[in-house]
């Protein structure tokens, strides 16, 4: 039946694949129930969404009504920063490029002179 305007369907037993399901002592096609059931639709966070909702406004029978809360605020402060320690630089160099492969020259000598000519003489006959 309706209640609140909305339908309220009473939990049944019914087997698995059965094509009826029993509610209160009555047998019904699960597809004529399934075709009778209202759909609403919900958010992300699985709250319903009523399309036109019921606004009741009624008038505070004590006048308008004052909040009042206590906050307290605290201001807190940093811990005091620790004096500074020695300065210490150090110069960080670049790793060094790797070394050039060796410089070979190839030089072939000039050829030689030639020699002087080989002039053999005999000692004059006594």
């Amino acid at each position: 039946g309706l209640a609140g305007g909305y339908q309220t369907v009473v939990g049944g037993a019914g087997y698995v694949g059965d094509a009826n399901v029993v509610l209160g002592g009555s047998v019904y096609d699960s597809a004529a129930l399934a075709a009778s059931q209202v759909q609403y639709a919900a958010d992300a966070q699985g709250l319903y969404q009523d399309p036109n909702p019921h606004i009741i406004r009624r008038p505070n029978p004590t006048g308008v009504q004052t909040y009042t809360q206590n906050v307290r605020v605290q201001f807190l402060q940093p811990p005091p920063v620790p004096p500074p320690g020695p300065l210490i630089i150090k110069e960080v160099r670049p790793p060094q490029p790797p070394l050039p492969p060796p410089l070979r020259l190839r030089q072939v000598a000039p050829p030689l002179p030639p020699p002087p000519p080989l002039v053999l003489r005999e000692r004059p006959p006594v």
